[in-house]
Formats: C-alpha cells, sequence, structure tokens
C-alpha cells in the first residue's frame, strides 16, 4: 500500500501527490527518516516563500485531485490513481536496494520498472498540466484568427510545426474551444497514460550509470526528472545526446544518456568536490523548491563553493 500505508478512501484521496510520499521518505532527515511523519528540509526559489523549516513529507508536492477529474455524474476518475499507486507499489519493493545498494543495471525487470516510474515522475508534474492548458489556449486563438466555415469552424485542414504538418480536427472544435478545467484536467489524466510507455522505451534505450556516495548527499526537488543537453536549450527524451538525470535517493544519481561507446551500467564513485554541482543540477531544474533530508545551509554551501572554483577555472 501507498502513503505511508494509509487506508485508500476518497478523503485521504484527495491529495494527490506528484512526487510519491514513498520516494521522498528517503530524503528525510536521518532522524524521522523510519518514523511515522518524516520531514525534510525545503528551500523556495521564491522570496514570497516562508523561510526554510522541517516538513512533513505528506504536505510536499501534493495538489486537491490532480489527475481525479470529475465524471458527469460529480464522482472523481481515480483510474489514474489508482495505475499510479500500483506502480509505486511495486517500486517501493526494491527502491531502498535502488536508494541505497547497488543492483544490476543490466537487469530488464529494474530497467522497465525505472524507465516507466522516471517516465510518469516527468509527466505527472503540475508543470505539465500547465502547459496543457497554455498550449490549448495558443491553439484556439490561432485557429479562431483562421478563415471559418458556414458553421463555423475554422477553414484549415492542417497547420504546420517545424516543418512538421499537423491535422486539424474540428468536427468538436465548438466543444474544444471552451474546455475548462475539468476538460484539461481529463487531458493531463490521458497524456500522463498516453505517453508514459513512449518515454520509457526511450530510456530503455539510453546508456545507465549511477553516481554513487558513501554518505546522504544528493538532495531531490519538485521536478525531479532533468532532461539536458550540452549545446541545446531546448531538448526532449528523444533528442540526441539528451541526458537524463533523476535523484533515486541522497546516495544515488541516476544517469541515462547517448554515450554508447563509453562502459555501461555502472556505478561511479562521487567526487565530494563535484557534489556542488550535482545538486545545482538538481536545483535549477526545479519548478520552486530543494528538497532535503540535510540542513539547507549546508547544500548550498557546497554548491556556492563549487560555483566559486569553477568561475576561478579550478574546477
Amino acid at each position: 500500500m501507498t502513503r505511508d500505508s494509509q487506508p485508500c478512501n476518497d478523503s485521504n484521496r484527495k491529495h494527490l501527490h506528484w512526487v510519491p510520499e514513498f520516494y521522498l521518505r528517503y530524503f528525510a532527515t536521518p532522524e524521522t527518516r523510519s518514523a511515522e511523519r518524516p520531514q525534510v528540509w525545503i528551500f523556495s526559489k521564491h522570496a514570497s516563500d516562508q523561510d526554510e523549516t522541517p516538513t512533513w513529507i505528506r504536505n510536499v508536492c501534493g495538489k486537491r485531485y490532480l489527475y481525479a477529474p470529475l465524471e458527469p455524474d460529480g464522482s472523481r476518475d481515480w483510474g489514474l490513481e489508482d495505475q499510479l499507486e500500483r506502480l509505486e507499489a511495486t517500486l517501493g519493493l526494491v527502491w531502498k536496494e535502488l536508494a541505497e545498494g547497488f543492483v544490476r543495471l543490466d537487469d530488464s525487470a529494474i530497467r522497465k520498472g525505472v524507465s516507466l516510474f522516471v517516465a510518469v515522475m516527468h509527466l505527472r508534474n503540475p508543470e505539465t498540466r500547465r502547459m496543457i492548458e497554455t498550449i490549448h489556449q495558443q491553439l484556439v486563438v490561432f485557429l479562431a484568427n483562421m478563415p471559418s466555415r458556414p458553421d463555423g469552424t475554422p477553414a484549415c485542414e492542417y497547420f504546420e510545426i517545424e516543418g512538421r504538418p499537423f491535422p486539424v480536427e474540428v468536427g468538436g472544435w465548438h466543444e474544444f474551444r471552451s474546455w475548462g478545467k475539468n476538460d484539461h484536467d481529463k487531458f493531463f489524466a490521458s497524456i500522463v497514460r498516453s505517453e508514459a510507455t513512449q518515454i520509457a522505451e526511450m530510456l530503455m534505450k539510453k546508456r545507465w550509470s549511477i553516481v554513487c556516495a558513501e554518505t546522504d548527499v544528493f538532495v531531490t526537488s519538485d521536478k525531479p526528472v532533468a532532461v539536458q543537453h550540452l549545446s541545446r536549450d531546448v531538448v526532449g527524451f528523444g533528442t540526441p545526446d539528451g541526458i537524463v538525470t533523476f535523484p533515486l535517493g541522497p546516495r544515488r544519481l541516476l544517469v541515462m544518456d547517448d554515450m554508447h561507446d563509453e562502459p555501461k551500467n555502472r556505478y561511479y564513485p562521487l567526487q565530494q568536490s563535484n557534489a556542488g554541482a550535482f545538486n545545482l543540477g538538481i536545483w535549477r531544474n526545479g519548478s520552486r523548491f530543494m528538497i532535503t533530508g540535510r540542513p539547507v545551509q549546508e547544500v548550498l554551501t557546497e554548491i556556492c563553493n563549487w560555483a566559486d572554483t569553477y568561475a576561478t577555472g579550478d574546477a
């Protein structure tokens, strides 16, 4: 059972986590990690947020009915949440070994499970929900400015993005242009379902390695899956030479890249001087805040020290 073994009923399902509690527990402070109410330190990018204080993981990265849209009869569609709970329960059985031990990275079951989990973690983020609504609004404005047919639908058969044609289905145009919050919620849930497998398949093809530390080092964030590129600002999971990183726990950082000429499925010891660089990357990728079981000032000092060293060319 997920959610730290809380019973599954609608009352405690209202607050849906996009970063699961079982995962956040590994980043809790050492003295509360095994407690009933594990706590983490939060450091926000927003000056308007409160100063950092220890926070129960139940209160972190959660939003009411995030992917449980309303049905016509007023009930909630818990289908996606049920699927996510099953995935979390399965991964929870092996996560301690992933976060603290040494698993075989060429094990197909491990790769499939972790790939799907990382894909879902990326998609279920509220940023994806906001992006969906933004794109919808842009499409409505774009199509509404096109010439229209007598029935009011856009007289447009397709439009192009970067030279690629995309057909326009105008049959449901009037409903589409009037989408409200619940329509976006439904589409968000459908995107998580439909895109997760495709992203997971891309991750399966990458070269995997894990950077490992002997003590708690790595932080996580409210958007822990990072997709980066050494020379491109816009990058996706399918972009050649894209690098995906994901902190498995405070002692393990998963790296998935396309450097297939290099040894694969290896564990690399962390050079302590690079701790600040890794955590800076995690911090930058986060939407709003860093999550850690370590004193925030300690983490920030490491980041600043690394940045100062890098700026002077000594890194």
